[in-house]
């Protein structure tokens, strides 16, 4: 039994429970700060959760991609351990609860699967004596249930939001494979037991966990449950390999269909056989699963940078590299990336269908990265042949030349030079406290103090600095932090503002701005000791450019409305992009859209652009906003009090978006595109604005009729 036949089994046994199928959503959360990636099923889910939302069916199934960069210097060292991995979830909003998803999960393992129910142990929470009974009543025996606390049996998506206690399946792979130890079991933290894997990870949502920690009880319980495909094909599989304390242990997901022709090709690249040399091994595990993760995460829109997710992605490629120079210089990641594809391309066509492009992307970091290799190894020889590298050196040429640390430790060692790598991580630690470059988290500032934002009213303002920092990736410029702020701070989809900071007869353009928990962060073209804290400044909002997206975000609202019209209301907005000459919207939808759907939608979108309908901004309680009609977007996180944008009677809308007066500001609204993002999604693209001279020539380039074309254009203005 293969990967595909287990997912799509996985997805039958729910469906025939009267769960609904949902797509994978991205493995960029929309929405939601406080993750980077997409770390489990039950992100997109959040909102059904804290009945932000109402979901589509009180149960739901999917097969969901999901990103972990805080496991990335294990994988390659054990069988289980990945980057990348598609996580198989069933779901209860306020249906179902323990008394169903224990025996739903007993029953697929051991009728669909086929395992032996001998080998089934369940983990549950210290307290949960209610799973506990129901563990034994539906076929594992007490002896095979085990009581954990906090640390292994509870769980949540995110420092804050739903949480609750949960249950763990673990598969035993026998005796042989143990430390043979009396008290072994599941979670066994003796060295080198590979006896127990966890499997399926069954979560018990009873909580909202605060930013302080404080737990509130959910109106309605839930269910979430986890369980990697890589992880349940290699156990139906049963693959194994030489090695560990009982003579042999699990090789786990590496054996499976899902990395096998990438480590057979990346073998065959460099020249190396698998499974003759642990080492050769290691760095072949961990070029297959970097392929995948960086193929993946491009292919959800990604890019390779020196913050955030992509600084994780950029991590991620320069691991591999260090990886496939021990194999040899023929050795390549990029070469992996169509045969990702490949493997993904009927679940995933995203990947499919940008291979190429995402090649190019991973074949010029690896052209850049070879260069800071060439300068650091020339320096490093020199500080070895010393026969002392210090901590500080090691730190520098990471810092100044990308050069990774894990390399300068091990080329030091096989000279006999030691390195302290304890230090080296503490200045590491110093580094991104100081330039907010998060690997697994966006980090608060050092600051800690809230940034009050007016710029809904106000494009400039006089106002002081509270706190500078350095960027290290470029000493040139500089994050700042003020008290108020006009400037619009990149979140929901909207890109963020740029302008101006003067002050004493300085002028420095900001270049970008970013929230950062409570305060916001200006990253401003100025080093950091030409501005500093108490400073008055003068903030200035680039207003032509506000302007351009402020209609291209409403245009999104009109957009949005005319889907749900036309298509009705399974249109679930997914994610959008609005940029100062684009915008683009994507929305949950199981098919194309026919010819006659996109002209209507185009029709009605430029109709109540035509119609000039007025802007409206309420701020209400959520429950009460959601009661009055207003769409609450699919992956959004919403605090007890929300913004409400409307347009007229028509388009209504939780939003902090900044938007026009009045729709018929935006001009016109041209559809450039509509196309596949991934299963079940669609992405639209638009142009926005008054685009005089169009016509109907013009309007082809776009593959849509253009609406100054039509009657009624332009839109009378108010008086």
């Amino acid at each position: 039994m293969k990967s595909a036949e287990i997912r799509q089994r996985f997805l039958n046994f729910f469906k025939e429970r009267d769960h609904k199928v949902l797509p994978s959503a991205s493995l960029i959360p929309f929405g939601d700060p406080t993750l980077l990636f997409t770390s489990a099923g039950m992100v997109p889910f959040k909102p059904y959760f804290l009945g932000q939302a109402k979901p589509p069916h009180p149960r739901a199934t999917s097969v969901q991609k999901v990103f972990r960069s805080s496991d990335i210097d294990v994988v390659g060292h054990d069988g289980h351990h990945l980057t990348f991995f598609e996580m198989l979830g069933n779901f209860s909003f306020g249906d179902y609860f323990k008394e169903k998803a224990i025996p739903f999960a007993y029953e697929f393992l051991t009728k669909d699967l086929r395992l032996e129910p001998g080998r089934l142990w369940a983990g549950i929470h210290n307290d949960d004596d209610e799973s506990f009974e129901i563990w034994k009543k539906t076929g594992i025996p007490e002896a095979r249930i085990r009581r954990f606390g906090d640390e292994y049996n509870f769980w949540a998506a995110g420092p804050t939001g739903p949480c609750g206690p949960d249950s763990e399946v673990h598969y035993d792979w026998g005796e042989e494979y143990g430390c043979r130890l009396p008290d072994c079991g599941p979670n066994c933290e003796h060295p080198g037991c590979d006896r127990f894997l966890e499997i399926w990870n069954l979560v018990f949502i009873q909580w909202d966990r605060d930013q302080a920690g404080h737990r509130t009880p959910l109106a309605s319980k839930g269910i979430d449950t986890g369980m990697s495909l890589e992880r349940i094909t290699a156990i139906v599989d049963g693959y194994t390999t030489a090695g560990g304390p009982g003579g042999r242990s699990p090789s786990g997901v590496f054996e499976t269909d899902l990395f096998q022709p990438l480590i057979r090709h990346f073998a065959e690249e460099t020249g190396k056989a698998y499974g003759d040399d642990p080492p050769t091994d290691v760095s072949l595990k961990v070029l297959a699963d970097h392929a995948r993760g960086a193929t993946m995460l491009m292919a959800d829109g990604v890019a390779p940078s020196n913050e955030g997710r992509g600084y994780v992605l950029r991590r991620l490629i320069r691991r591999a590299m260090v990886h496939a120079r021990r194999l040899g210089p023929a050795g390549r990641l990029s070469s992996g990336v169509p045969i990702v594809a490949t493997i993904f391309g009927d679940v995933y066509p995203e990947a499919r269908k940008q291979a190429s492009q995402i090649t190019e992307v991973v074949r010029s970091e690896e052209e850049r990265f070879n260069i800071a290799l060439r300068q650091g190894m020339e320096r490093l020889q020199g500080l070895i042949d010393r026969k002392a590298l210090t901590s500080e050196e090691v730190f520098y040429l990471h810092d100044t030349l990308g050069f990774p640390v894990e390399l300068s430790a091990e080329l030091a060692q096989e000279q006999g030079v030691a390195v302290d790598m304890t230090a080296v991580a503490a200045l590491m630690q110093g580094q991104r406290e100081r330039s907010r470059v998060a690997t697994g988290g966006f980090t608060a500032p050092l600051a800690g103090r809230a940034t009050r934002f007016n710029g809904y009213d106000q494009l400039e303002v006089d106002t002081a600095v509270t706190d500078v920092f350095a960027v290290a990736a470029d000493p040139a410029q500089a994050d700042v932090f003020l008290e108020e702020t006009p400037f619009y701070a990149e979140r929901g989809g909207q890109t963020a503002d740029t302008g101006w900071l003067t002050w004493d007869g300085e002028k420095a353009s900001v270049l970008d701005v970013q929230p950062q928990g409570e305060a916001i962060r200006h990253r401003v073209a100025a080093p950091p000791d030409r501005v500093k804290p108490r400073d008055r400044v003068h903030a200035v909002v680039d207003a032509p450019r506000r302007q351009a997206v402020a209609r291209h975000h409403s245009a999104t609202h009109l957009l949005h409305r005319a889907l749900r019209d036309v298509l009705g209301e399974q249109a679930i907005q997914a994610g959008s992009s609005v940029q100062p000459d684009y915008a683009t919207f994507d929305f949950r939808f199981p098919r194309a859209l026919t010819p006659d759907e996109i002209a209507r939608v185009s029709g009605l979108l430029n109709e109540k652009i035509r119609a000039n309908l007025v802007r409206k901004v309420e701020e209400l309680p959520l429950d009460e906003a959601i009661a009055t009609g207003a769409v609450a977007l699919f992956d959004e996180k919403y605090g007890d009090l929300v913004r409400v944008v409307s347009f007229g009677d028509w388009a209504r809308e939780l939003c902090g978006g900044t938007h026009v007066a009045r729709t018929g500001e935006i001009g016109m609204a041209l559809i450039s595109s509509d196309r596949s993002i991934g299963a079940g999604i669609r992405r639209i693209e638009m142009r926005a604005g008054s685009m005089s001279g169009c016509s109907r020539s013009s309007a082809k380039l776009y593959g849509r009729v253009s609406p100054s074309c039509l009657p009624g254009w332009p839109p009378s203005r108010p008086r």
